[in-house]
């Protein structure tokens, strides 16, 4: 049984850029985490696949970012056809959150494939591929911290990594992805910060505030839970700066300052168990 971490994401700012085909192009940036699901697998004698899920976030559909990377295989690699696996995956990443559990899963599997089996496909033709799968799994092909440009596939990667301290919360309510793109509106007019220092904490914090997320508006429609959740995290962020990763309902503050996150982490989780919480890095 081989085991693969699958990491979860942070978009630290999220801005639409413009709609076309139907989907929203986006600009944000997105950095990979320190905690992941795990994911178990090996080849059986069956002549099916079999997956299960487990861990605290576990999820029953049969349809999945799983299935459909399977599929794919199957259906552009004939050496892997005939094959056949068992799939473990403990969930830790909560689902509907913002933090991309799905994709990332579907992609480190997809690259698990690529290198067991040796495949040759390009970086580029394999990115092409994973967004018929889903189109946040292209930022999972590696763990560069990145500037998507684009509905998906189109990204600028930078080598040098973050160095925060993230809390991220969850409310313990899902959001839908589609639902909240879809009560998008109206998009305004795309401006960019003029200097874009990544590695200078006040540079950062400067971008990432003059940007924000785009899809908050539509989260708080779609949910009237998200404006008290919202309200809350403003008021213990201790003026940290914070905000909500992807299209939510997953909020998350960021430091350099370790100690400073533990203090609101623990006000956090003196609130009757009604958020869930963890203290992790950018990797």
């Amino acid at each position: 049984m081989i085991k693969l971490k699958s990491f979860a994401k942070i978009n630290f700012f999220l801005k639409i850029i413009s709609k076309e085909k139907g989907y929203h192009r986006l600009y944000s940036l997105i950095s990979q985490i320190n905690f992941f699901d795990e994911i178990f697998i090996r080849e059986n004698k069956k002549k099916k696949n079999k997956i299960t899920f487990t861990g605290p976030f576990k999820i029953q559909l049969k349809n999945n970012s799983i299935t459909k990377v399977l599929s794919l295989i199957n259906e552009k690699f004939p050496k892997i056809k005939k094959k056949n696996f068992d799939i473990y995956i403990k969930k830790n990443i909560p689902n509907g959150s913002g933090l991309g559990a799905a994709s990332s899963n579907a992609t480190v599997l997809f690259n698990f494939f690529k290198k067991r089996y040796n495949l040759r496909i390009s970086k580029k033709n394999s990115i092409k591929l994973l967004e018929n799968v889903g189109k946040d799994c292209p930022i999972f092909i590696n763990s560069k911290t990145k500037l998507l440009k684009s509905a998906g596939g189109v990204f600028y990667e930078y080598q040098k990594k973050l160095n925060f301290y993230v809390l991220v919360i969850f409310p313990y309510f899902k959001l839908s992805t589609q639902i909240i793109f879809k009560n998008i509106k109206k998009i305004s007019k795309f401006k960019k910060f003029k200097t874009f220092k990544l590695y200078e904490k006040n540079e950062f914090l400067k971008v990432c505030k003059f940007y924000g997320n785009d899809l908050l508006a539509s989260a708080q429609k779609v949910n009237n839970k998200m404006k008290s959740f919202k309200k809350f995290i403003d008021q213990v962020s201790e003026d940290n700066f914070y905000s909500m990763t992807g299209s939510g309902s997953a909020f998350f503050i960021i430091s350099d300052n370790k100690k400073s996150l533990l203090k609101i982490q623990k006000i956090i989780k003196k609130q009757r168990n009604n958020f869930w919480t963890i203290l992790v890095k950018t990797l």
